[in-house]
């Protein structure tokens, strides 16, 4: 079988002659993570995909402007996926996250071929980037792949390096109350590998696991009130203040870094981090590293991540 053709094992069976086989390189293909769509446009292949699930947090605008000239489908959400539609548009594969995949099954039935990506799953940032290559390989461009993963770690590591052995790492917090509940990422997670990266202390650095801790107020509060920094996501259509985070919860005004002013947060709505920052985690390193160190980073133009100001 030649290199350009892949076998997919779509339903369990061991037997290669009854998988299902994917032709590169693909001119068809359905993203249902806009984390896809930046790869896409990464190998400028963004013409090859015909459909999309929850086109609302697509910002590609060739995507938008096909799903109004109808170039592009709109097969729903990932949780409720228009077969039919789907089946209309005739997609070589899906490309899936397998956090989703018991929403797919009926997907397979009807001879649909879904392929996991689970790039959200590594723990580590260069990690994520890597599977770019994978993408990459259904279109035969491996080696541009591979370069762009080969430039962003080289950038990314240059960075880590010059902070490699700094003697100040001032410490940082993250997250906010949810439901009572303070969810912070586990001392093996990508997060906790960025602070530590970019040259700052974490409170649960010396955790298990690579998803979220959960704790309550208090505890967070005894363990971080005197962090040096706070980092936050947020999704405002307007702006943030101090004043709009501390009406979320007045005891937030209570912590050091709220005091002051050394709240690091990127308002998701527009900064694009959510959707496009995991391919960039160079470009997110050194934005932290300027606030962490302004002595060293102070002339980088930040992209994701700012000071909070009052």
């Amino acid at each position: 079988m030649p290199s350009d053709y892949f076998f997919i094992d779509n339903s369990g069976t061991k037997n290669v002659s009854e998988m299902p086989i994917i032709k590169a390189p693909v001119s068809n293909w359905s993203a249902f993570s806009s984390s896809q769509v930046v790869m896409a446009e990464k190998l400028n292949v963004i013409e090859t995909l015909k459909s999309v699930a929850d086109p609302e947090y697509i910002s590609n605008h060739k995507i938008q402007r096909g799903l109004v000239s109808g170039k592009v489908k709109n097969v729903g959400t990932v949780y409720e996926p228009d077969i039919e539609t789907l089946l209309i548009s005739q997609p070589q594969f899906i490309f899936v996250s397998p956090y989703k995949d018991n929403h797919y099954e009926r997907l397979r039935d009807v001879g649909l071929i879904t392929i996991p990506d689970a790039g959200y799953l590594e723990n580590t940032p260069l990690g994520r980037v890597e599977w770019i290559i994978l993408f990459g390989a259904f279109f035969n461009l491996e080696q541009q792949a591979i370069a762009i993963f080969k430039d962003v770690e080289t950038s990314y590591n240059e960075t880590k390096a010059v902070l490699s052995n700094i003697t100040h790492r001032p410490t940082v917090i993250t997250g906010y109350l949810y439901q009572d509940i303070w969810f912070l990422p586990a001392g093996e997670s990508y997060i906790a590998a960025l602070f530590c990266d970019a040259g700052a202390n974490y409170p649960y650095s010396h955790t298990k696991g690579t998803g979220s801790l959960g704790y309550d107020f208090e505890k967070v509060f005894i363990d971080t009130y005197q962090s040096d920094f706070w980092m936050l996501t947020v999704n405002q259509p307007n702006s943030f203040s101090y004043d709009d985070f501390k009406a979320m919860d007045v005891r937030y005004a209570n912590f050091k870094a709220f005091k002051e002013s050394t709240i690091i947060y990127s308002n998701t709505y527009n900064s694009g981090y959510y959707e496009w920052g995991w391919m960039e985690p160079h470009t997110i390193l050194k934005d932290l590293a300027k606030i962490f160190h302004p002595d060293i980073f102070g002339e980088h133009n930040s992209v994701f991540f700012n000071l909070l100001n009052k």
